[in-house]
Parts: C-alpha cells; structure tokens; sequence
C-alpha cells in the first residue's frame, strides 16, 4: 500500500537535517522512526542494571575458553551497511561466553539466537537510559543499534549483528560476530569462540564492566583488537574504510560530498556495482563503524554535519 503525504516545508527540513546527521537517506530515518515509535508504544520494558552483571567479566568463568576454531572473516566484499555501531559485537560476545558450558562447549545457533532474543531487550532500555543521562548526540547512542522488543526488529538484529544460518546457495553463516571472524560453527553445529574472539571477549569493557558512566563503547584495546582484525584479515573492508578516510582528508567530509566519492569508486558500473538505493545505506554503515573505533567524528553547526579525522586516522594515511 502506497500512499502521499504533505508535509509541512519545515517539518521536511527538519526530517532532512537529522537524516544527515545519521547518514540515512529520507526514507530511511522516517522507517527508523517510525519503527522505533512502535516499539517503544507496544513494549514497555523497565531497565535494570543488574540485566549486565551476568556479562561482566568477574562473573565469568575463563576456564570454559578452552575451545576455539580457525575463523572464517568476511574477505569477499565490505561489511553490511546494517552493522553500524560495534557494541554489540561485545555483547554478543559475552553472551556466548555465559552459554558456554564446563567443558568449553558452545550452543547451537538456535540456542544462541534463542537466549539473546529472550535478553536484548531490557539491554537497550537499559543503554538508552544511559545515553540520556550522558546527552549523547545521535551519532554515538550506544542503544540505537539494539532492539526494543519488536519480533522483527529483534530478527534483524540477530541477523545483522549475531548469526544468521547459511540459505539456500550460501555456503557460510553471516552475521557481524561470523564476518569479523570472532565466531565460527563446528562440524556439530555449536557456536564456538575464535583465537580472536576469544582476546577480544576476555578484554574489559567500559559499559558492561564499568559503571556506564560516559566514554567510548569499546576501550582502546579492544578498538585495537577488531582493527588488527579488519587491517589484517578483511581486505576489502579496510580498503573501503581507508578510501573514508582518505576522502575525508582531502576534503570530502560532508554527507554529499563523501556519497559522490563512493559513487565513483562502488556505484554503478564499478567492480562494486553498488546500486544507487544501497550506497547511502553503505555510507551510514561504515561512517558508524569507523566513530566506533575512533577514525572520525562528526561535526554538528546548525543543518550541516561535517566529518573530521582523528589522529588514529592520520596514522593510517602515514
């Protein structure tokens, strides 16, 4: 069912500077609002903070990381624009973790998906509340990323962001924690750690560990973890991450000016042959990614949203 709506001119500004700010398109950021109206009309969830502490290091047991497998990470193309914030990495993480048995043995990934989906939930009322009380601006929320509640969003989230079964025609799960190689599916079909993952879930984290009191989502060494992973195993998603940056050095740093230099390199008739509709959606996604692990901030004055390098960046180009 289609149907047009007029919409007043300044509401249509409006709707258009806080796209910008989320590198969404227009259709996009009114999805995503519309989405997350339902969710928070139709699941009214109380926050608790002790939701974490099953999560928290002291309150796992190390002695059940004693089984991992070679990984698998994403080499074929750039990551889905869908994976943009990298928290949930970790808190996947840790849930496989908490579902590891005495022996080291993991859980089928229907039991994964299975205990996550009965658990996110309160986490993301849980970050919001957080997010509010730091005033942290749109591009860095740390609850955006998670699910309220909704079946379909919560689908999408363990689709996107945990694991996903291989379909018909494919011959791999997908997924974040499978792409970037912190996971990987024995011959059993049990959910395993990576050498990898292993370091990585085993590092302390500023918002499950801590007392959720500002900073960064990942601290610098798992920041460090997951580029050394990218750098070294994922080379079409660095090199997309390091035509970002570049880009930004020289003077593409506003969302119409970056989407033209992904055009030129993925759009259409490239070796990429992104579509016209995907790479906006690319764009956010890898924008996301790189706050994440403190390649870029975004500048805000007025309408207008810039984006600058930081120093870990600049040591890239070098």
């Amino acid at each position: 069912m289609e149907a047009t709506v007029s919409l007043p001119s300044l509401l249509v500004e409006r709707l258009m500077s806080s796209a910008n700010e989320l590198d969404l398109s227009i259709s996009q950021y009114c999805q995503l609002l519309l989405e997350n109206h339902l969710q928070d009309e139709d699941n009214v969830i109380t926050a608790d903070p002790s939701i974490l502490d099953p999560l928290k290091l002291i309150n796992l047991d190390e002695n059940r990381l004693n089984s991992t497998l070679a990984g698998n990470p994403l080499t074929g193309g750039a990551l889905s624009g869908h994976i943009n914030r990298l928290l949930p990495l970790k808190y996947g993480c840790r849930m496989l973790w908490s579902l590891l048995d005495e022996q080291g043995t993991g859980p089928t990934i229907h039991d994964f998906r299975s205990a996550i989906r009965v658990s996110v939930a309160p986490v993301r009322t849980l970050l919001k509340e957080f997010d509010e009380h730091q005033g942290r601006e749109r591009g860095s929320r740390t609850h955006s990323s998670f699910p309220n509640g909704e079946r379909a969003a919560t689908n999408r989230f363990l689709n996107h962001y945990m694991i996903r079964r291989a379909r018909a025609g494919e011959t791999d799960p997908s997924g974040a924690l499978y792409d970037f190689g912190l996971i990987e599916v024995d011959d059993s079909g049990r959910v395993q750690f990576t050498e990898s993952g292993k370091r990585f879930v085993r590092e302390p984290n500023p918002i499950i560990d801590d007392t959720l009191e500002g900073g960064p989502s990942l601290s610098p060494t798992e920041r460090a973890l997951i580029v050394s992973q990218v750098r070294n195993n994922m080379g079409k998603e660095w090199a997309y991450m390091r035509h970002i940056i570049d880009g930004i050095h020289i003077g593409s740093n506003t969302p119409s000016s970056l989407l033209s230099r992904i055009h030129r390199r993925y759009g259409p008739g490239t070796k990429a042959n992104w579509s016209e509709s995907v790479i906006p959606h690319m764009r956010s996604g890898v924008l996301g990614r790189m706050q994440a692990l403190g390649f870029i901030e975004r500048i805000f004055t007025a309408n207008r949203v810039e984006y600058t390098i930081t120093p870990a960046a600049i040591h890239i180009l070098d």
